[in-house]
């Protein structure tokens, strides 16, 4: 059912190395907790955001909306930090395992699926990032 070869197992070693080293920046830059509560916050103006069409009161509809915004807005910059921390290493790997593999053909054989280098790393990169954030409490 799956056949992996020499290559194959080498790019699934490194992906779960950047799975690690991505999830535990994670861990160490993000604040949790704040995370959880702006996500908390998101969902109740989601709900006002509704309620407000439903009656038709655009100025709550407004505010809620400005909220929404200003939350997301919030979000995404504090989640764009362990990004910047790990970009350099995830394109100095990339770029070393397309130079190695690029060529190799198929790495590995998963139900009746040929898998190039991308590809294996990719099934095997989510596989263990589902794994690790479940194990860390990392979202």
């Amino acid at each position: 059912m799956i056949e992996i070869t020499e290559a194959g197992y080498i790019i699934a070693l490194i992906s779960m190395g950047l799975a690690v080293m991505s999830a535990l920046v994670r861990k160490a830059v993000l604040d949790q907790e704040k995370m959880k509560e702006t996500k908390e916050k998101l969902k109740r103006h989601q709900e006002e955001m509704k309620q407000a069409t439903k009656s038709g009161d655009t100025k709550k509809l407004q505010k809620a909306q400005g909220e929404m915004m200003k939350l997301t807005m919030e979000n995404l910059k504090h989640s764009f930090r362990p990004m910047l921390i790990t970009f350099v290493p995830f394109i100095l790997v990339f770029t070393w395992l397309r130079d190695q593999y690029g060529s190799a053909g198929t790495v590995a054989s998963l139900a009746g699926f040929d898998l190039g280098w991308f590809w294996w790393y990719l099934i095997c990169a989510m596989a263990v990032s589902i794994i690790i954030n479940k194990i860390l409490k990392v979202s």
